[in-house]
């Protein structure tokens, strides 16, 4: 008797817990709501993309095609549910890459606001297929409403996105912030590679660091200050300019780096005479310690971009700054294949690059 009336109770509490799992999910897509409250865009009305529909045809089409990735892109909400789903369909079938995983790639990121106001990770459930899925678990007892923010993929696109929580629980977008943003102009790096998940990426674990909206305007391999994508870049109004394309300007000759250097901050001051700029030096290469020919690469540049601002300082140009090698101090350990950081190297760049942009934009240091 003991036996059948353990068992029945096993039964009801496994009867109970599958009711629970079965309860019906409401889903929030596309809608003005949502879209209003994706944050790290330069313009509005683009979709979940880089650069406006204006861009094609004017930027080159690697430029174009890498902008319809959604690197930098996250939405805010507030929920009171325990459990959020996720599901969404990736514009490109190539879900990873040989040196960064699907969870960098393609994946997405949620982090919850504590009461200390810091984001914590949310870990998720997941499968990759022609549509990624995930399953976010939190405790939420006590049915309180949180706010989270959710990160889109680093090198993929994505179509038919939605949210998903239990039909009982709340949930609504928050609206984009309204401080200026961080704009950074860059390379594979700074787009994320090579992140094992959104949020590891720099400029994402910058903006969590410092409270603020960052746009990404970086693409992979085709961030070599091009006029036509320096026009676009000058359309923006942000709190600092940062520019991080040395990593792909090795190929260029002296006097062509610095022309570009010094057009695009020439570009930029002339449009926002006091919007303060931030170039930053080649981070290195891990095996430029045991291979020359690949320090020589980012010497050279590094000593042209110093060149370039001792040039633009004595031209007049004001509030423009330098990020150095030795402040991202990167080493042997930091990369996945000499020349992309791994999690620990995304984490020394946004520390870095915290301690410089609080530098300029909290103490408004000028010179």
């Amino acid at each position: 008797m003991k036996t059948t009336r353990t068992s029945f109770a096993v039964l009801i509490c496994i009867l109970l817990v599958n009711a629970s799992w079965a309860q019906e999910i409401k889903w929030f897509g596309e809608s003005p709501e949502m879209m209003a409250a994706v944050e790290g865009r330069g313009w509005d009305d683009i979709g979940f993309n880089r650069l406006p529909a204006s861009s094609e045809g004017i930027v080159r089409d690697p430029v174009w095609n890498l902008s319809r990735q959604t690197a930098g892109l996250s939405l805010h909400f507030t929920t009171d549910s325990p459990e959020i789903q996720v599901s969404y369909t990736p514009t490109s079938t190539r879900l990873e890459m040989p040196h960064m995983p699907a969870t960098g790639v393609s994946g997405v990121d949620l982090y919850v606001k504590d009461a200390s106001g810091k984001l914590l990770w949310v870990r998720g459930n997941y499968q990759f297929a022609e549509k990624i899925t995930y399953k976010f678990q939190l405790d939420n007892d006590a049915g309180s409403s949180k706010e989270f923010q959710f990160f889109l993929p680093l090198y993929n696109g994505l179509s038919e996105l939605q949210i998903g929580i239990p039909d009982d629980k709340a949930f609504a977008f928050i609206p984009k912030r309204t401080e200026k943003p961080i704009l950074v102009y860059g390379t594979s790096i700074a787009q994320g590679a090579c992140a094992s998940r959104a949020g590891m990426a720099w400029t994402n674990i910058l903006s969590r660091e410092m409270n603020l909206p960052i746009i990404n305007l970086a693409f992979s391999g085709n961030g070599r200050m091009e006029e036509e994508v320096i026009e676009y870049v000058s359309q923006i109004d942000p709190a600092v300019f940062v520019l991080d394309c040395l990593p792909n300007l090795g190929s260029f000759s002296e006097s062509e780096v610095k022309n570009k250097l010094i057009y695009a901050v020439n570009t930029l001051r002339s449009k926002y005479p006091t919007t303060p700029i931030l170039l930053t030096e080649h981070a290195g290469y891990s095996d430029g310690l045991v291979y020359e020919p690949r320090a020589e690469i980012y010497e050279n540049l590094n000593n042209w971009l110093h060149q370039s601002f001792l040039e633009l300082r004595k031209g007049g140009i004001t509030n423009v700054y330098m990020l150095t090698k030795d402040e991202l101090d990167l080493g042997t350990d930091d990369f996945v294949d000499g020349t992309h950081p791994t999690d620990l190297g995304m984490a020394k760049y946004a520390s870095a690059y915290a301690k410089k942009l609080k530098e300029i934009v909290e103490n408004g240091n000028q010179y």
